[in-house]
């Protein structure tokens, strides 16, 4: 059954107001995250003992994520009348993703050419290093073809997507399987009602999980702050500021003005409505442990089924607007730092230069 927007809004809202404010679980995520702040802060060798706690919530929802995202897309396209309707949602969804990630750029460059952040550091890059994770990207990035990314696309056997949790080729498969089961006729009816029955089993076990998400946040940002200490976030202070005004900015003018355009939706109705997954994402570093509730939500509000399980997952790997502007940001800045010549334009500049620490003042 499907349920209006209006029909699900008020009947999230008189669950969330029957339930005192000291059990809504964006209340106690918000109260585990500062805790994490104190505790990471005053002890941080006690706190970054509390890594584990963070990591094995975000293990547990990524262990979900791909048979709810599998579940979701079958079920969705198995129970569509007319395949081509699909076809076109999918058409559109990847041209607002691919137009939404160009807009984000966009914007990250134009606020760090904007705010200059970097300016006078003159770090010299001939003598920074990479090491880690860092050399590895690069060595990876220096041999990989454009062509690898549509032939990852297809995974080497059917489970391998679901334990390495490639979430593009979990997509994959599921539109194969959902046309397949769509097109076989009678023959698949049983196997819808069986995806419909295990969808619903594996959102219970979601909700089991979902109640351990203030320890998962708690767990995070102790071991953040910890490991990494608040002076060193204080160094970075600017860049973090600046990443969360430009999102916010983006947020609410490009993403706001798409809903109020397209849907007729106001973009803070939609933040109320979110909230938990908003304070999950910011306590956990993280947006795989919210879409499990998003897509569960979305579906609440009223959106179909096929649409919310097509678009959703595959807006995680096409349409990662904040990723682009970080890195828009994050590479930008450091050429800032650089006495690097700058006879290039600055975004190729940005491109090809190494990262630098911003440990200097």
């Amino acid at each position: 059954m499907t349920h209006t927007p209006g029909h699900g809004r008020a009947e999230q809202a008189a669950r969330i107001a029957a339930k005192p404010w000291y059990r809504q679980l964006y209340v106690q995520v918000l109260v585990a995250i500062v805790i994490g702040i104190v505790l990471g802060w005053r002890w941080p060798d006690l706190a970054t003992d509390m890594e584990p706690i963070g990591t094995t919530f975000i293990t547990a929802m990524k262990m979900l994520i791909g048979p709810i995202v599998f579940l979701t897309i079958i079920g969705g396209i198995a129970g569509v009348a007319d395949l081509k309707k699909v076809g076109r949602t999918g058409i559109k969804a990847l041209t607002y993703f691919q137009a939404g990630t160009i807009v984000a750029l966009l914007t990250g460059l134009v606020a760090i050419n904007v705010f200059r952040l970097g300016d006078g550091v003159h770090a010299d890059p001939s003598t920074l290093k990479t090491s880690g994770d860092a050399s590895q990207y690069i060595e990876t990035g220096e041999h990989q073809h454009w062509w690898e990314f549509l032939t990852g696309i297809v995974p080497n056997s059917f489970f391998g997507p679901f334990v390495e949790g490639n979430i593009l080729q979990v997509i994959f498969l599921a539109v194969v399987f959902g046309i397949a089961i769509k097109m076989v006729g009678k023959t698949g009816e049983p196997i819808i009602a069986a995806v419909g029955r295990l969808t619903e089993v594996v959102f219970k076990v979601l909700s089991f999980v979902m109640k351990a998400a203030p320890l998962g946040a708690f767990g995070a940002m102790s071991y953040a702050i910890g490991k990494f200490g608040l002076s060193t976030l204080t160094s970075l202070g600017s860049l973090i500021v600046l990443f969360y005004v430009t999102s916010a900015l983006f947020v609410v003018v490009v993403l706001g003005g798409v809903l109020a355009l397209y849907v007729r939706l106001n973009i803070f109705q939609l933040f109320r409505y979110f909230k938990e997954e908003c304070w999950l994402i910011l306590g956990t570093s993280t947006a795989e442990p919210a879409l499990p509730g998003l897509m569960r939500k979305l579906q609440h509000m009223g959106a179909e089924r096929s649409t919310v399980g097509l678009v959703v997952p595959t807006g995680y790997s096409f349409n990662l607007d904040g990723a682009a502007i970080y890195l828009s940001l994050a590479t930008r800045a450091p050429t800032n730092c650089s006495r690097a010549p700058t006879s290039s334009s600055p975004e190729r500049a940005a491109s090809t230069s190494r990262p630098c620490r911003a440990s200097s003042p």
